[in-house]
């Protein structure tokens, strides 16, 4: 889990930066054109296009620079709860019997499911939601 989290962190930085280094770029270009449209050597017309064009794109890389910042805050907060988790487990791991004061500090809810016969057996769905971490999907075999 970290390691993962620690990838797609770096990889949300490694995009940042380069959204953020490309609007700088941005920002040199607009200043080149509006210096060559004062000298003449750029028409209105085509100091309008590109200009509008780039403004465009820096729309863009700014848009983009808003959702890498919150997934990447909600990509930290769940990194915190699952370190938040952790910590719980660890206290209770060498518990030989279950209380209610356990089952509140780690588990939010539990959903059961209606009684349902498959292949002439009872099958009940039963789903714990843990704190901090939500469901926990079952382990395939």
């Amino acid at each position: 889990m970290e390691r993962r989290y620690l990838a797609d962190a770096s990889e949300m930085e490694k995009e940042r930066e380069r959204l953020e280094a490309r609007n700088r770029e941005i920002d040199d270009m607009f200043l080149n054109l509006y210096t060559d449209k004062a000298k003449g050597i750029l028409s209105e017309q085509r100091f309008v296009k590109l200009t509008a064009a780039m403004e465009r794109e820096q729309e863009e890389n700014q848009k983009q620079l808003k959702e890498l910042a919150l997934s990447l805050r909600r990509s930290n907060e769940q990194e915190s709860d699952v370190r938040t988790f952790i910590r719980e487990i660890r206290q209770y791991a060498a518990v030989r019997e279950l209380d209610e004061g356990i089952l509140n500090r780690l588990i939010s809810r539990i959903l059961v499911g209606e009684v349902k016969k498959v292949d002439g057996e009872k099958f009940q769905e039963i789903k714990i939601i843990y704190n901090f971490v939500g469901e926990i999907p079952a382990a395939t075999e």
